[in-house]
């Protein structure tokens, strides 16, 4: 009689050695994570496509508006030090659940709000969620190659652009039908729902060397980790400029309707997904320098297409064009994480995401400057800075990973696993 095949425990079922290996190299916490941005992406609609637009009539000016986005990414930039301090404790479930549960407030703020200072306080809230950015960061790195990051990161994170896709397709709609007020308040059990994703996520296997701590200055030692960080600053800068307004743009220029606006948000994240997936995917093959100059390549495009449109079709093609950047966040990530030791990446996802959360904020207040002295500047502008930015790429070309030799990560034992972990 053949003897029965031991059913593999819990801690080996997603392990290296095991003859069946998760799904896309995604374990069961990364399908929560999956599903939890695929219900915040829904609730984000309304405040990707109307938010502006929103505050506009509530009697708030360009530069007014560019404020509040600056308010909430300072507020999420200064997050990032205590959001760090607990991701390189890795406690990172209860950080991930911390992190959804402030965003709930934010619908409430906008659906209630008799002017437009009370979603700022909304905003707020928004920017205080992604306090939990680098424990997130964290827990979809452990247990993935190194040569994998930008394929997991770009797919497990897709769904939040998934999510703004149905989203922003219904909410132009649903505004029309009930008021952007209910549209707002119906983000709430969006993100509800979120949160319970984020209750179950699963503890995670740490390896041995996650236990050392290290100090800020040594991340700097790492040849690639600064001109990286400065570059990418830089990018996060650029793309900024004009992404509060391209809503109002295409209200104010392109004459569309609620619905169209909805539609062309809704076209620009299914970019995101594409564009996204496939270049991430190609990663393994064509190396980091070659994706990122493709998504610099394609918002430089996008930004020429937003200059000359004027027609819905021409607007349709540039937002996804322009969509290649939601996505192009991840990877810049995911580069980081390739040139850092384990023991080093809580504090330089932490590091990465407050310097870039800094210059969002610079960049939001500028796009509403730019904007207020005419709608097509900050998007012509825009495009012509990403060209310096192709410049430095290709002078900085040496500071990124080879396609050809990844850098795995070691194999963890379960005599490693810390019960307090994640």
């Amino acid at each position: 009689m053949l003897a029965r095949r031991p059913i593999p425990s819990r801690s080996q079922a997603g392990r290296p050695g095991s003859r069946r290996g998760p799904l896309l190299g995604i374990d069961r916490g990364g399908w929560l994570l999956f599903a939890a941005q695929g219900f915040s992406g829904l609730g984000t609609g309304p405040f990707t496509v109307f938010a502006a637009i929103y505050q506009k009539q509530l009697g708030a000016s360009a530069l007014e508006i560019g404020m509040i986005a600056a308010l909430g990414t300072v507020l999420g930039t200064l997050s990032m030090i205590p959001g760090t301090r607990l991701a390189e404790a890795y406690h990172l479930r209860p950080t991930l659940l911390a992190g959804w549960i402030l965003a709930i407030p934010a619908p409430l703020c906008f659906a209630l709000a008799p002017d437009w200072t009370l979603t700022a306080v909304g905003s707020a809230f928004l920017g205080l969620s992604v306090c939990n950015t680098p424990a997130m960061n964290v827990y979809l790195t452990l247990g993935v190659p190194r040569d994998r990051l930008a394929m997991v990161m770009t797919f497990v994170l897709s769904s939040f652009s998934l999510g703004l896709i149905v989203s922003t397709l219904s909410a132009g709609a649903l505004a029309q039908w009930m008021g952007m007020r209910w549209l707002f308040a119906s983000s709430l059990l969006l993100f509800g729902l979120a949160t319970v994703c984020v209750a179950f996520l699963p503890r995670k296997t740490l390896p041995a060397e996650v236990q050392l701590r290290i100090p800020y200055r040594s991340l700097f030692s790492h040849r690639a980790f600064l001109p990286l960080m400065a570059l990418f600053s830089l990018m996060t800068v650029i793309i900024f400029i004009p992404w509060t307004f391209l809503p109002l743009y295409a209200k104010e220029v392109g004459h569309v309707d609620s619905v169209g606006v909805g539609a062309l948000i809704a076209i620009l994240f299914c970019g995101s997904v594409l564009a996204g997936t496939a270049l991430a995917s190609l990663r393994r093959r064509v190396g980091s320098l070659a994706v990122v100059l493709t998504f610099e390549g394609l918002f430089i495009l996008s930004g020429v297409a937003l200059f000359a449109a004027r027609a819905f079709p021409a607007l349709v093609v540039a937002c996804f064009l322009r969509g290649g950047f939601w996505s192009f966040r991840q990877v810049m990530t995911a580069v980081i994480g390739e040139v850092l030791p384990p023991a080093a990446l809580a504090k330089g996802y932490g590091l990465f995401a407050l310097v870039t959360g800094t210059a969002a904020a610079i960049a939001y207040p500028l796009g509403g400057w730019m904007y207020g002295r005419g709608p097509l500047i900050p998007f012509w502008a825009s495009a012509a800075m990403m060209g310096s930015g192709v410049v430095l790429t290709i002078l900085w070309r040496g500071n990124f990973g080879s396609a050809q030799s990844p850098v795995t990560r070691p194999e963890t034992t379960p005599e490693q696993v810390l019960p307090e972990a994640a």
